[in-house]
């Protein structure tokens, strides 16, 4: 029987090799044959079955009142920003009340404390106690501290959800923080010198000037700490506030360019170029007093504002000046300014003398002005100063103004948190001990948690929303960068212009710095995102919108909310609520409720075959931020399970809609487990996400608990490229899988067709795609002359011959102006593939991306001079490539490294380049662009989340696979990747050939043995076979092969004659290309095609998407989910 069944194998491989060189001497391609088969694989997982359960759904039209909404919307907001003022209020109170009554330390929040992890501040932390630090400089017995009082109203505090960190920051230099942890560089940090300080000091604009001297006498530490307190006082300036340095010897200066005659905002861009003016300076000359004065003040005169301002100027020496009378310079300059500018002096050193001194102070008195002129703010003189303490007196020039004993709290603009790293805002108010300002009370808010409606607005609903302040700055916004991003770079340039781009936006923009609300209808360009955006870039289309905006009502609050909505966009409700089903949820935490077994390990996951399993993002809760940040416990999952069942009445917060897309979503479940397992083993894992914050996957496996799909670039890609079948880059799946390419494609609202309700998907091995496409293509197995390629409308490589070849790991997308530079010229020059540029303000760069379109009802190209051919693959985003083989192929456009990213890559003068950036003319100074006319913004990155994976090597130790496991039965390449757990394996772990075998994923994911065993395992009867039967079956197989060889021969001879016979065809000049052009396609007939099919009956051999009878007993192991999931 054993000697049967290997004949008859060997036999049909022989037929196959017949049947391979007879199709192939076709030498055509055709898109519509690679459209059908893709539309059976997303069928496969099933498309046509879930988009048939929402075409039965009756569905009811409802409007959207954006003014309540949007007023809605804000009263959440202001809501939380009065919680916060409360809890401030309430610490404050707890300050003065208790005057730091305490001679007892805290913690100290240098040194190891006993803390746990904490999911609400991101790291370890004591709830239980608060803990102190100070600067080193900081010295003295009689320090005191809060008490538990004070203690327990933090405590109170952690009530209000949105609220992180609680800090008191003091005018000794004492910081205590809330909850206690481990803090860093304790010995440097001083409160005094924080932007959150310094603002609660003044509800006035600063400008300051800082001027310090750079003599050859104020050499070495002097010189050093001269430079730090500078820089100082420049980190300490706030978001309203403006700086200018000045340094000087014998002659005074500037830093060049645009910061020589004004004062500039304190940005990333400002801060960078003063840190790197300043440190170049060296210690020369002599000290022109006058000079440096005279430079000062032409920088005050700049400002157009100073009457509203406080102008300050800290001037920095160690004495003996030369030039002019500084006097004389105070007295011209200032009372041309009103005597608006209040100086203080720093003599620094021992080496001053009693002139050096008296003139100080009398620089700080001003004692040459005159009265008449204005009001003269004296300023102080600090004498005799050490280096160490030049930095905390200079930090703290603020003292000599009186503190605003305000109750309203002051905002800082966001900014990355040091734990987290995500974006916060810090609310302060001031104290006070004995009617004296003694220092602040702050608190930090996560942006994510304030603003969560915007975050999670559902699409369709509104367009997109965004947050502005009284002075055209803008706290979010969807093309600034996401506030959950912990990779995302602080924003400079952040005024509402760069974003809000329309013609008549301005009217909008200027009732909402006053504090008004209203609404208007305006043509408006929509910018959305396409995926990655410095890989697939973004899409822009026109649409009349309806502006709706409101003030953000709270103390302190100067923020205004508008939402945008597309005119006419009504929604489809779904019209009556479905009946809940028997195990239609489980959730996919497998240790807060009990899976159904079998259990099995897919790759390297622990999952359940017998369900699917469901995850819920925050779109799914009617309050999203009730569900952002909070752990998940047993009883909060068994109250959606109740709830969900009917057993429970008590809604735990899910929103109705969510409610229907879990059950709307179980069938696929029937789906999967049966039909799809059995007519497409070789797919990988199997999912559907929907408009509402539900995710279900199969087989059922656990996802990260922050995991959220619309974070991600599948879902963006497939959402942008509505209708069709989306092809992914492939890219390797760290659940362990190998090397994957994933198809997605959205589900649309059955009552219009228009609106999107879910998007479903699927992952399947690359090699398994390049076998579906040479069968499809027979000439693409004949590599000495071809290469098939495929692209899609990025430009980026699908199915490429290096993806085959190569054993390093796929880090990235690879653009086809990296491996092909031939075809790549002539798809430019042919206007075929083009540039699309976008605005990247985070990085304050023009960034480049391709796109590739045909004209339209063009059935593709033939380009004979470069040897190629290229066919729309109709109904998805992917082009396919015959191209011809010549010697000297290595042609690139592009030559940087592989995966590099294209915004470190520097456009070049070629028309053919890589994804790369080109340099935006920027003023640092007025931090703006140069030119605001012509440029499309572009979308930010999708954000990166502070992810934790649970570990499962404890779980999937010794437990089954969830696919077939008799790889080692399948005994030819094709056979292999019918399967997704099995691998057809061609090189040892040291990269030498071998004689190809099938073997689990693990052992060669990417067709290369990863352990040091590189050889064909034994299957079922061949483990047990004597020698004879060995020899028996060898005198078979000889023959059987012997046979085919000569059939092959005599098939090969006739073939050549026939490829002779179109060869000379083909030379007639009646021929103008070397490949016959393919016909178009009727797209009504792709879904009742049957020939050349991939999903026909088991008995059809031929077919990818089959399955062999004898691997139907193992069918039951079989499941699937996606690392489109974990990865992409």
């Amino acid at each position: 029987m054993l000697i049967q069944v290997i004949t008859m194998r060997v036999l049909f491989v022989c037929l196959f090799v017949v049947n391979h060189v007879v199709v192939q001497s076709a030498q055509e391609i055709k898109g519509d044959n690679l459209a059908r088969e893709l539309d059976k694989v997303a069928d496969s997982v099933g498309w046509s079955f879930l988009q048939n359960e929402y075409n039965n759904l009756r569905y009811r039209e409802t409007n959207i009142d954006g003014q309540n909404r949007v007023r809605e919307i804000a009263g959440k907001i202001g809501g939380r920003m009065i919680e916060v003022d409360n809890a401030l209020k309430r610490l404050k109170e707890a300050v003065e009340e208790d005057q730091l009554s305490s001679i007892e330390a805290p913690q100290d929040c240098c040194v190891d404390g006993h803390y746990q992890e904490n999911i609400r501040f991101r790291t370890q932390v004591s709830e239980a106690n608060f803990c102190y630090s100070k600067p080193s400089y900081v010295i003295g017995n009689n320090i005191r501290y809060p008490s538990t009082k004070v203690l327990e109203a933090m405590k109170k505090n952690l009530n209000v959800k949105h609220l992180q960190f609680q800090y008191i920051g003091l005018k000794s230099g004492l910081y205590i923080n809330y909850p206690a942890t481990k803090l860093t560089d304790c010995d440097t940090y001083d409160p005094r010198f924080r932007p959150y300080y310094v603002s609660t000091t003044t509800s006035t604009p600063r400008d300051v000037v800082v001027v310090v001297e750079t003599s050859a006498s104020i050499r070495g530490e002097y010189l050093f700490e001269a430079k730090h307190a500078a820089l100082t006082v420049m980190e300490s300036m706030g978001v309203n506030d403006r700086f200018g340095l000045v340094v000087f010897n014998d002659i005074a200066k500037t830093l060049v360019g645009c910061y020589e005659n004004q004062l500039v905002p304190v940005t990333s861009a400002t801060k960078k170029s003063m840190r790197e003016f300043l440190t170049s300076q060296i210690g020369e000359g002599g000290a022109n007093y006058a000079a440096a004065l005279r430079k000062a003040f032409m920088l005050f005169k700049s400002s157009t504002e100073g009457f509203t301002r406080d102008q300050i100027l800290l001037f920095v020496t160690d004495g003996g000046h030369s030039g002019g009378n500084p006097l004389e310079v105070i007295r011209d300059e200032n009372q041309a300014l009103q005597n608006r500018v209040l100086i203080n002096t720093y003599g620094l050193g021992t080496r001053l003398s009693t002139d050096d001194v008296n003139l100080l102070k009398n620089m700080a008195d001003q004692t040459l002005n005159s009265d008449s002129y204005g009001y003269i703010k004296r300023g102080k003189i600090f004498s005799n100063l050490t280096s160490s303490s030049l930095r905390e007196k200079m930090g703290t020039f603020y003292d000599d103004f009186s503190v605003p004993l305000s109750d309203s709290p002051t905002y800082t603009q966001p900014y990355k948190d040091f734990f987290i790293n995500e974006s916060i805002i810090t609310c302060c108010l001031p104290v006070t001990l004995n009617a004296a300002f003694t220092g602040v009370v702050c608190a930090d808010v996560l942006v994510s948690e304030l603003v969560a409606e915007i975050l999670y607005l559902k699409q369709d609903e509104i367009s997109y929303a965004f947050i502005m302040d009284g002075e055209e700055r803008t706290l979010v916004h969807p093309l600034l960068p996401d506030p959950r991003d912990v990779t995302g770079k602080k924003q400079d340039i952040n005024n509402i212009y760069n974003f809000e781009t329309s013609g008549d936006v301005f009217e909008v923009i200027n009732s909402m710095k006053k504090g008004l609300d209203g609404s208007r209808t305006l043509q408006k360009s929509i910018i959305e995102t396409r995926g990655q955006t410095y890989f697939d870039g973004d899409s822009q289309r026109i649409i009349t919108a309806n502006f709706y905006w409101t003030p953000i009502v709270a103390p302190g609050s100067n923020l205004s909310l508008c939402i945008v909505m597309e005119q006419n966009s009504d929604l489809g409700k779904i019209d009556a609520l479905l009946q809940p089903l028997d195990d239609d949820f489980l959730y996919h935490r497998w240790d807060l409720n009990q899976w159904p077994a079998p259990f099995c390990k897919h790759f390297s996951r622990y999952a359940t075959q017998a369900k699917s399993t469901v995850k819920l993002t925050p779109d799914a809760f009617k309050e999203a931020s009730s569900y952002t940040g909070i752990t998940e416990t047993e009883v909060r999952v068994r109250q959606y399970k109740e709830y969900l069942s009917g057993d429970l009445f008590t809604n735990p917060g899910l929103k109705a809609s969510a409610i229907q897309s879990i059950r709307l979503t179980y069938p696929m479940e029937r789906f999967w487990t049966t039909t799809s397992r059995e007519e497409a083993p070789y797919l990988v894992w199997r999912y559907v996400a929907t408009q509402d914050g539900v995710m279900r996957v199969y087989p059922g496996v656990r996802l990260t608990d922050d995991y959220d799909y619309k974070l991600r670039p599948w879902y963006h890609r497939t959402v942008s490229q509505k209708s069709v079948n989306v092809i992914s880059a492939p890219y390797e799946d760290s659940w362990g899988s190998g090397r994957v390419i994933s198809l997605t494609k959205t589900i649309l609202q059955g009552w219009n067709g228009k609106k999107i309700e879910s998007v479903i998907g699927t992952d399947f091995s690359l090699y398994y795609f390049k076998q579906m496409i040479e069968d499809i293509y027979p000439i693409c197995t004949n590599k000495t002359k071809y290469n098939c390629i495929l692209i899609d409308n990025s430009g980026f490589l699908v199915m490429h011959p290096f993806f085959i070849e190569t054993t390093s790991p796929l880090e990235g997308q690879i653009h086809i102006t990296y491996l092909e530079g031939r075809i790549s010229r002539s798809l430019i020059s042919k206007e075929i593939m083009y540039t699309q540029p976008c605005r990247d303000t985070e990085n304050k760069k023009e960034q480049i991306t391709y796109r590739v379109k045909l004209p339209q009802s063009s059935n593709g190209i033939v380009d004979s001079l470069e040897g190629y051919e290229l066919r729309p693959v109709v109904g998805s985003n992917v082009f396919v490539i015959l191209k011809q083989r010549r010697l000297n192929d290595e042609d690139r456009c592009c030559t940087s490294e592989y995966f590099t990213s294209p915004s470190s890559i520097k456009c070049g003068s070629e028309r053919c380049t890589c994804l790369c950036y080109e340099d935006l003319p920027i003023d640092e100074c007025k931090n703006e662009y140069t030119n605001m006319d012509g440029f499309v913004p572009c979308s930010p990155q999708l954000p990166t989340l502070r992810s934790v994976s649970t570990p499962e090597e404890d779980k999937t130790r010794n437990l089954p696979t969830c696919f077939p496991t008799d790889c080692s039965c399948r005994k030819t390449e094709r056979e292999c990747f019918r399967t997704s757990g099995c691998s057809w394996c061609t090189s040892s772990n040291e990269g030498y050939l071998v004689t190809g075998f099938c073997d689990l994923k693990e052992i060669c994911p990417s067709q290369q043995c990863i352990k040091d065993d590189c050889s064909p395992k034994c299957c079922g009867p061949e483990c047990k076979q004597s020698p004879q039967s060995k020899g028996n079956v060898g005198l078979y197989v000889g023959v059987a092969v012997g046979v085919c060889v000569l059939i092959a021969i005599v098939i090969t001879v006739a073939v050549f004659f026939v490829r002779k016979r179109n060869s000379d065809e083909l030379d007639n000049p009646k021929h103008n290309t070397y490949l016959e052009p393919t016909s178009g396609i009727d797209m009504t007939h792709i879904s009742t095609i049957e020939n050349d099919s991939y999903h026909t009956t088991p008995t059809e051999q031929d077919s990818y998407h089959t399955i062999p009878d004898s691997h139907f007993d193992y069918m039951n192991g079989n499941s699937n989910v996606r690392t489109n999931m974990e990865t992409s």
